[in-house]
Order: structure tokens, then sequence, then C-alpha cells
């Protein structure tokens, strides 16, 4: 039997913003809605799946610099922003769980004198968004430099797929950077065929996120992303891919 696995850390992105520091439980769910079925005749009471619900909620301690953006959030329904989850320090390859989310409850301040102030964070898929399982692959960290990433395997991407490539960007940005993905039949160097890219990132852009949507057939099964700078400065980011149904 396999040993479980204890929940010490893990990080969460919600658009620019890092929660990890101000949480200390996470639930992801989906589920299917049970829709009555039942026919004259049956014996046994019949349902059938309905549509798939799928949510995060996120809860900790208050945190003053988190607050205002997640109540913008709530307040603004005609943005969605991506949620990510994933192992504290993720390396390239982790695997990391995301939704596109509207925030669907926000509450804070909710405490008695002499206590600790709680939050809570909900936040639902928009229509048609899908829960991910995909992989971190440029973890979050400062970045001065333009680079490409190793190939990892992620899959083909079938005609009834789509890829989800999503860009964190943390932090205020200097200079000018451009993110694309490709794909590739194999590991090896050369024959790389680009699969979109982000809008660039300039100069004086703030906390920001990007979701861009690629879709199948695609027969490759490694991805890889580049950063490219344009113009010299930094970025706090991360990028996640992952393969889901269309």
């Amino acid at each position: 039997m396999a040993a479980p696995t204890v929940l010490t850390n893990a990080t969460i992105w919600y658009g620019g913003y890092d929660l990890t520091g101000a949480t200390n439980e996470i639930t992801m769910s989906a589920a299917r809605a049970e829709k009555p079925v039942s026919r004259f005749g049956d014996t046994i009471e019949a349902t059938y799946p309905g549509a798939t619900t799928v949510g995060v909620e996120a809860k900790g301690f208050w945190d003053s610099a988190l607050d205002g953006p997640q109540f913008t959030q709530l307040t603004n329904p005609s943005t969605s922003w991506p949620l990510t989850i994933c192992p504290d320090g993720a390396d390239v390859g982790e695997v990391a769980y995301g939704i596109e989310a509207y925030s669907f409850n926000y509450s804070a301040l909710e405490s008695q004198w002499g206590q600790s102030l709680p939050y809570r964070l909900s936040a639902k898929s928009q229509s048609g968004g899908r829960l991910g399982r995909g992989r971190v692959m440029i973890p979050k960290a400062t970045y001065t430099t333009s680079a490409t990433t190793a190939k990892y395997q992620l899959g083909a991407v079938s005609a009834t797929q789509k890829l989800i490539a999503t860009l964190h960007v943390f932090d205020a940005v200097t200079g000018t950077w451009n993110f694309s993905n490709d794909s590739d039949a194999d590991a090896t160097a050369g024959g790389e065929t680009g699969r979109g890219s982000f809008v660039q990132v300039a100069a004086a852009s703030g906390p920001t996120q990007q979701v861009i949507e690629i879709a199948g057939p695609i027969t490759d099964t490694y991805w890889r992303v580049n950063r490219a700078e344009t113009v010299a400065g930094s970025i706090t980011c991360a990028v996640t891919l992952a393969i889901v149904d269309a």
C-alpha cells in the first residue's frame, strides 16, 4: 500500500497574485449533477449525469495586500482569472491543477476581538471552463534573460481536446517579454512547431494574467515554452500547460 501524502505546503496562484502565504486550507472539487431519469417500470431509481460543477475554495488568514485585488475581482464579474494549485517550490514538470474562474465568494474580517482574522475565497469556473491537470513549465521566479524550457511529454491533443496555456505575472515588469509554446514529436532539438503565443508583456505592467487555448488535433506529444526578452528588464512569472476536453 502506498504511503499517504501529508499536506504541509501548497502554492496557490490567482491571476497575478500569490495566495500561498495567506492560506492554510485548499479544496478543489469537480462533480456532475445527478438528474433523475426514472421511468415507469423501473425498480431502481435512475439518474443521468448533468452539467459539471468545478470550484476551488481557499481559506487562511487575512492579508491586507491581497484583500484589495480579491475584493475588486469579486465586484468585477466580467473578468475571469486563472487559478493554479501546485506544490510549493514546484519545478518544471511538477503537477499543476487549474481553472479559469470568477471570484464567486470572498469573505474576510469574520472574527471576534482578540482573534486572528480569517478569510475565505470561493472561485467557480466560467462558462465552458474545465478543470485542468497539467504541468508547471516555467516555475515562479524572477527572470532577467531569455530562455527555452526543456521539452516535457504532456501527450497528444485529440480533435476533441485543447491545450490550455496559463501565464501568471506577479510583479511590476521592466523591459518587454514574449512567451510562446512549441510542440514536437520527441525531446530532441529541431522539428518544433509553434503552437500559440501570449500577448506581449511590456514594461510598467503590474500583476496580470493570460490564458490561451490551442485546439487539437495535434499529434506531437512533447511541449516547451519560450521566454524571449526583447527589451532588457526583469519579470516575475510562471507558466503552466494542461490538456483538457474541448
